[in-house]
């Protein structure tokens, strides 16, 4: 049964949603809508500003997502039920392929590279609090792991998005993400973050800061 506090949730989200597709498609978009879209936006602890984490099209998403979620209080459909397990190997194989798209992109260097360099080394950590687990991944093309089909994650508790944003990711005395060498930064051990999308789901990916020289 869906409560007062979802519906209403519900309705602010799929309001976001609607300011946010509409400035893709009218830049005329007036002020006003653009404060309340911003407005919506920050009470899920997300930051509307489109230099910020994440670009509008992942908000746009995300949000979407929180409208599913809810239309589908009483289904028993999975929402994200094409993606792989983020425990096996061919979630750490659409991983790698992504991450090496992105950093053909970026040119020489750039977050998709560091995290691409500690998925090989081994440093990378892939949290989902939706799903209440977190594991280290790993390189599929290394020699040692070619017979490796799945490992057990890490169990963690099991949240929404905006708690555990809210809970992880830094913040300055403005409100806005923290920034340290072009990253952002994991609260809880100064870790590099980043929250996007690997396939279709929303995943949090944490590794160390470069040790200074």
């Amino acid at each position: 049964m869906v409560s007062a506090i979802d519906s209403t949730r519900l309705v602010s989200a799929q309001y976001a949603l609607k300011n946010l597709r509409g400035s893709d498609e009218d830049s005329s978009q007036s002020a006003t809508e653009s404060s309340s879209a911003a407005s919506i936006l920050s009470s899920y602890g997300l930051d509307p500003d489109t230099s910020s984490l994440l670009s509008n099209n992942a908000l746009a998403s995300l949000l979407d997502t929180l409208s599913t979620q809810n239309d589908q209080t009483d289904e028993t459909t999975d929402t994200w039920s094409e993606n792989p397990d983020v425990t096996s190997s061919s979630f750490m194989a659409m991983l790698k392929k992504q991450l090496e798209e992105a950093a053909q992109q970026e040119g020489t260097d750039g977050t998709a590279h560091d995290m691409l360099a500690a998925l090989e080394n081994g440093t990378l950590t892939v949290s989902d609090p939706t799903q209440g687990v977190s594991i280290a991944a790993w390189d599929v093309e290394n020699p040692d792991e070619a017979n490796t089909d799945s490992k057990p994650g890490t169990d963690i508790d099991a949240s929404g998005w905006n708690d555990f944003l809210n809970a992880h990711l830094k913040r300055g005395d403005d409100a806005s993400f923290v920034k340290q060498a072009g990253h952002y930064v994991d609260k809880v051990d100064n870790s590099n973050a980043y929250f996007g999308q690997i396939g279709s789901n929303f995943y949090y990916l944490t590794w160390p800061q470069a040790a200074a020289k």
